[in-house]
């Protein structure tokens, strides 16, 4: 079974929720960004990636504006259901951006990145990088992917929102950045039937096919599965 879930930031408590310790061998744990658990390095972080380690689900993520991507940049590069990955540990791997991947049957772009709000006191390469915005030449390599699936996807996994979105759930109008852009442009080509998306820390579902989440895990397309169980059985 695939379940997503939001920000994590880094906090190992999560994994001892209920939610998270029903899930068993063969699952797999999908993070809307924020992960949180690679930031400064060190023998800390080491040791809460170990134990991480000891789950016996699978947990992959896309990047937010708190993961320190040079570190991750600095993890081994490989395929992994079609697509490329930074693989951390046997169990954990960052979805790099733009990459589409198939599990159980279902397609997930992984979009991760976004514009972070409080960039201004942080130090670039210390605590900021500016490679959380996709470059401009990373755009037509996104398209060309999408366009291999005829801009149809299953799945949806990004931190931020498009802008429409985004107001729904922050209230105001964030930037337009290339990120925001494109995702609206993804948002107005593309045929999917969920996006699920973290940084704003809320638990919401916007109509008809947007879910926010922070805490909450949710079973990938869960209504689709619950109406399609109901269906067999009546």
């Amino acid at each position: 079974m695939i379940y997503v879930t939001g920000d994590l930031h880094g906090d190992l408590k999560r994994f001892s929720a209920p939610a998270l310790r029903a899930l068993k061998k063969g699952d797999t744990l999908l993070v809307c960004g924020d992960f949180g658990f690679l930031w400064q390095g060190g023998a800390q972080e080491e040791k809460a990636l170990d134990a991480i380690a000891k789950r016996h689900y699978q947990i992959a993520f896309v990047e937010g504006t708190h993961d320190n991507l040079e570190l991750l940049r600095a993890c081994p590069r490989e395929e992994w259901n079609g697509g490329q990955v930074h693989r951390i540990r046997p169990n954990l791997v960052h979805l790099i951006r733009g990459e589409i991947f198939t599990l159980e049957g279902m397609t997930f772009l992984a979009m991760g990145g976004g514009s972070s709000d409080d960039n201004a006191p942080r130090e670039e390469g210390v605590n900021w990088w500016p490679e959380e915005l996709p470059r401009e030449e990373e755009l037509p390599l996104f398209r060309q992917k999408l366009e291999e699936h005829r801009w149809r996807l299953d799945f949806i996994l990004s931190h931020q929102a498009p802008t429409n979105i985004d107001a729904c759930v922050n209230r105001k109008v964030c930037d337009v950045t290339l990120l925001t852009a494109f995702l609206d442009e993804l948002q107005r080509k593309g045929t999917f039937e969920k996006w699920y998306f973290g940084r704003y820390h809320q638990n919401k579902m916007i109509p008809p096919a947007y879910q926010a989440l922070y805490d909450q895990v949710l079973l990938a397309g869960g209504e689709k599965k619950k109406w399609r169980f109901l269906r067999q059985k009546g």
